[in-house]
């Protein structure tokens, strides 16, 4: 048999959906592993798409999405980012950030090229940059506060670099770029005339203060360069609603429609109808989801204080990365024992890049009775190797 394409055979499944390989779907493991909100999808978002269907709302839309949500993506940008983008030429609705990041790596790679990204490094950037012929190229990040800095980008850029992409707030570690730091990055980029990707997919579940994570798409003489991908899987819990939305300059984006009109013509319509609704009507939800968040927050982050396990504090998105080093097991190995034994799943650290290995990354997407069981059975596993004095 002749071979199948090199660049889908080198790539590799998703560490965090592989764990899951290793549960029992009948069993009482309790999953702290996918970035998949327990909370229902808000009532008027689920309501517009019942009632798409009963209006038959069911057949092929516009392939970049309708134009009343790409209009309504608009205003929220407008708003949200402080910028305008023609909802004619330079907003393609996808079928989840997942399909966005695919979208813009098919787009703006050559085989060959280098794209850089920050260690630890959401595993579909990783793939997809490998589908599309790329080489990622990883920063560790732990020695800086998990943060990109201006002198660890310009000592990873080479002839061969096409773009950077940034994930603020983190996945997995939660941290977030002030704007001064993204000032820094984007000296560097626009000297280099690089590429950037921004997934600010988590943007707006943030703790403290502020009400939104910066992006650094907003920053002087970076619109031109910077593709922003942006959905409501996180913010409006409809992750099996399957809608995202990329934003881009209209060099770039009418030669991603290609890629996005031959990949999956275009994100249902039912759901479209719904993501309309959930950004006006329901344009509040983030902000409703943001003290559930730091209640679940705190808990954990107290528990793990409590078990001595040092973590990244987040000041995003909803995980907790934790240091497990101290434990003398990799962190698949920790992952794999703690689920066979104590039934508690969570992700190992090298699904983010082999430089994420001393980590696990437990999600807090759940409510607090499972998240409390959770930590009982962590502690458990803990004293088991006499890490927690009894």
């Amino acid at each position: 048999m002749k071979n199948i394409n090199k660049y889908v055979e080198e790539a590799q499944q998703s560490g965090i959906r592989h764990i899951s390989d290793f549960v029992d779907d009948t069993s009482d493991v309790i999953q702290l592993t996918v970035g998949e909100i327990d909370l229902p999808t808000p009532e008027k978002t689920k309501l517009a798409g019942i009632n798409a269907i009963k209006k038959n709302f069911t057949k092929y839309t516009s392939n970049a999405g309708t134009l009343e949500l790409r209009k309504v993506i608009s205003t929220f940008v407008s708003k949200h980012y402080g910028m305008a983008y023609d909802y004619k030429n330079e907003i393609t609705v996808t079928v989840g950030v997942s399909e966005g990041i695919d979208l813009t790596l098919r787009t703006l790679c050559n085989a060959g090229d280098e794209i850089i990204m920050a260690s630890p490094a959401y595993p579909a950037y990783i793939t997809s940059t490998k589908i599309a012929g790329a080489k990622p190229i990883f920063i560790d990040t732990s020695k800086t506060d998990f943060k990109l800095t201006p002198e660890l980008l310009k000592s990873a850029i080479t002839s061969k670099t096409k773009a950077v992409i940034l994930n603020y707030p983190n996945n997995p570690t939660g941290t977030i770029l002030s704007v001064d730091e993204l000032a820094g990055l984007a000296e560097v980029i626009k000297k280099n005339d690089l590429y950037v990707i921004t997934d600010d997919v988590y943007d707006l579940l943030v703790y403290g203060s502020i009400k939104q994570s910066p992006s650094i798409v907003t920053l002087p003489g970076m619109k031109e360069r910077t593709v922003v991908l942006n959905g409501l899987s996180k913010s409006h819990s409809m992750t099996g609603w399957r809608i995202g939305y990329v934003l881009a300059p209209e060099s770039i984006s009418q030669e991603m429609f290609k890629v996005h009109q031959t990949n999956v013509g275009g994100a249902s319509s039912i759901s479209q109808a719904a993501a309309i609704a959930a950004m006006t009507e329901d344009s509040d939800n983030p902000a409703k989801l943001v003290p559930i968040f730091a209640k679940r927050k705190k808990f954990i982050t107290d528990y793990l204080d409590k078990l001595n396990v040092p973590f990244v504090n987040p000041e995003g998105a909803f995980y907790i990365f934790a240091d497990i080093h101290s434990f003398k097991m990799s962190s698949w190995d920790f992952s794999i024992w703690l689920l066979k034994t104590y039934k508690l799943a969570v992700v190992p650290g090298t699904a983010f890049s082999e430089y994420a290995e001393g980590y696990i990354r437990i999600s807090y997407a759940a409510d607090l009775a499972t998240l409390k069981e959770a930590m009982s059975r962590l502690e458990s596993a803990l004293k088991s190797l006499k890490i927690v004095n009894e």
